[in-house]
């Protein structure tokens, strides 16, 4: 997340994690697999704070949780957006990270599906639209504003200063 993916060899991980270039080499046979593994870990720190967002809110708090989650307006949030979007070039002609990310979309969009189909049970999303539709289009405008923000100052500073999530929910209220 901080320099890059070319940046990632086995002696700049030994170095950031401490341990020798022999201990990391035990763990990862290669390079590749070392950046599997962190994507996969990045999948998973998301889907957590998705899980737990889902029970500890409800209809379109939750709804708006889930998704700024996913947008790039804090450090931690920014290292993850630059790990997925790291990855969906190489996912274009690698199998395993194709998967990967597919699975990252797939469980973020029936996350948020899930919470479409809440808000619209409580009356705060019009119960007519198709929740799986809903969920597809908000993941793939948050996907897409992450990316822009990475590759453009004045969007990165746009979603930092105002997330526009609440305004897309509200195009969507009964």
């Amino acid at each position: 997340a901080e320099s890059g993916i070319s940046a990632v060899t086995f002696r700049n991980l030994a170095a950031a994690s401490g341990w020798s270039p022999g201990v990391v080499g035990h763990y990862f046979a290669n390079r590749r697999d070392f950046l599997l593994a962190a994507l996969e870990r990045a999948a998973q720190l998301s889907g957590q704070r998705q899980r737990a967002i889902a029970e500890t809110m409800q209809g379109r708090q939750a709804l708006e949780a889930i998704l700024e989650e996913e947008l790039p307006i804090d450090s931690r949030r920014l290292g993850l957006t630059r790990i997925f979007v790291f990855f969906y070039a190489e996912a274009v002609t690698h199998i395993e990270a194709r998967r990967m990310i597919d699975l990252h979309l797939s469980r973020w969009r029936k996350a948020t599906q899930a919470v479409v189909k809440e808000a619209q049970s409580l009356g705060e999303l019009d119960p007519r639209l198709c929740a799986a539709d809903v969920a597809a289009d908000l993941v793939a405008y948050v996907d897409g504003l992450s990316v822009q923000a990475l590759f453009n100052d004045d969007v990165m500073r746009r979603v930092r200063r105002f997330s526009p999530v609440r305004g897309w929910i509200d195009l969507l209220a009964p």
